[in-house]
């Protein structure tokens, strides 16, 4: 992939934008596709696999730790902010896991927050949405060359750009050509808006206009989306993509929402079972309240059709039940798929040799794509993550090194900007930042 830098600045900056909301079900749409031969085999997704905490030591050795560096840092800026906000830190390697807290659960909670607290996890919600693709792929239902018409109903026109139709694979490598969003999702909703500090009344304003949005509505816009270029030439971040291939596995599947697919595939079988797009009674009563500027929001109703590329609710501990798995730390059936998803993949869908050194294509910072992945690489070092913000007032982030095999997962319960947080990445102009890529990578 060229221009490897431009296009990690890129990236970072349209991922901060995403949403993620609150959903009662993600359901995948009541039109017939036009190929539905193959359904995914119930059967096969009974949650037969032990919990991943059952699997997990919880003391870790002290040559991996949350250092003291990093948490004053965190109380520095959650502190210094004035904010009311909070955020939980956790960390796995194979010798087990570790949390680490600051803040309460809402401005007029005393309860502080800890790995069970729950946080909209935004854009992350898109890695589960390609993880589930990655196996569907692997049990033979669906082709990630086909063009994505083949699934959708004969009703829905999909755009072409001189013949060149999308396929399942650009729709996972963000790279179809299509907008962030549907041109039809909200009126008033404007990225650029949300990628800064702005009102609250702004994002309330977009919380009402944009959960009554239909799937006729979502199979309209793309109807009446152009594309630019050849798909599979360039990568430019799309919620909207991600959101249409949720809905074509849905179709896919004999399942009859995106949430139970999600549920039976991947959530009961790593046991986590505080992950999901509505929250039970009992589950509210442990999420943490989003923030701007030091304002509570209200939690976010978000469109079904939109919900697979960033509805979902989890907590850190689930989190790293995600990041076990992927990391190899537990052996699941979900193995195969999450490899499958981490590999490295160039604009034309060609996947890097699995034999090729790291060293040769990382002489300098170098941000590649994966089946929803990013992978940074510098300096002999290779991260695989994901992060998401929401204008509910949430940020997430995961992260993990396959070699050094440590893991991370933040979730925050405000903006970063309010905290003085640029960005969780690896863009190394953050301090925060550089001191996670340091401990990832020791």
């Amino acid at each position: 992939m060229s221009a490897n830098l431009s296009l990690y600045v890129m990236i970072v900056f349209l991922i901060t934008v995403v949403m993620s909301p609150t959903i009662s079900s993600v359901s995948g749409s009541p039109s017939t596709p036009n190929n539905n031969s193959s359904t995914y085999p119930i059967s096969n997704l009974s949650a037969s696999t032990p919990s991943t905490a059952q699997k997990i030591k919880n003391n870790l050795t002290s040559t991996f730790e949350i250092t003291d560096q990093i948490k004053a840092l965190i109380d520095d800026r959650l502190d210094k902010s004035k904010t009311n906000a909070a955020m939980v830190i956790g960390f796995i390697d194979p010798n087990g896991t570790q949390f680490y807290g600051h803040g309460k659960m809402s401005n007029t909670s005393n309860t502080t927050v800890d790995e069970n607290t729950i946080f909209s996890i935004g854009s992350t919600t898109k890695v589960f949405t390609t993880v589930l693709l990655a196996d569907m792929v692997n049990k033979g239902l669906i082709e990630l060359g086909d063009p994505i018409e083949k699934y959708l109903p004969s009703t829905v026109t999909v755009p072409q750009y001189k013949g060149y139709k999308i396929t399942i694979e650009d729709l996972a490598t963000h790279t179809s050509g299509l907008p962030e969003f549907p041109g039809n999702y909200c009126p008033s909703f404007d990225p650029a808006r949300t990628a800064v500090v702005d009102s609250v009344q702004y994002r309330k304003d977009l919380m009402n206009c944009t959960k009554n949005y239909t799937f006729d509505q979502f199979h309209q816009a793309l109807s009446n989306t152009t594309i630019t270029r050849e798909p599979g030439s360039k990568v430019e971040y799309s919620t909207f993509g991600i959101g249409l291939l949720g809905h074509i596995l849905t179709l896919k599947s004999n399942v009859p929402s995106f949430d139970k697919l999600l549920e039976y595939t991947i959530l009961d079988v790593l046991g986590m079972n505080d992950t999901s797009f509505g929250l039970s009674e009992s589950q509210k009563s442990r999420l943490a309240v989003g923030h701007l500027n030091g304002q509570e929001l209200p939690t976010l109703n978000m469109s079904s059709s939109i919900a697979p590329g960033g509805a979902l609710h989890s907590t850190v501990s689930d989190m790293l039940k995600f990041l076990s798995a992927n990391m190899g730390l537990i052996k699941t059936e979900l193995d195969d798929a999450m490899q499958e998803s981490h590999l490295i993949r160039l604009s034309t869908g060609q996947i890097l040799p699995n034999n090729l050194e790291i060293s040769e294509r990382n002489n300098n910072i170098g941000l590649y794509v994966g089946l929803g992945w990013f992978i940074t690489t510098n300096f002999g070092h290779e991260v695989i993550w994901h992060n998401g913000a929401t204008i509910g007032g949430y940020n997430a982030y995961m992260a993990f090194n396959p070699v050094t095999e440590r893991g991370i997962v933040i979730l925050c319960s405000t903006d970063l900007e309010d905290i003085n947080i640029t960005t969780i990445s690896f863009s190394q102009d953050d301090e925060l930042s550089s001191l996670i890529w340091s401990l990832l990578n020791q």
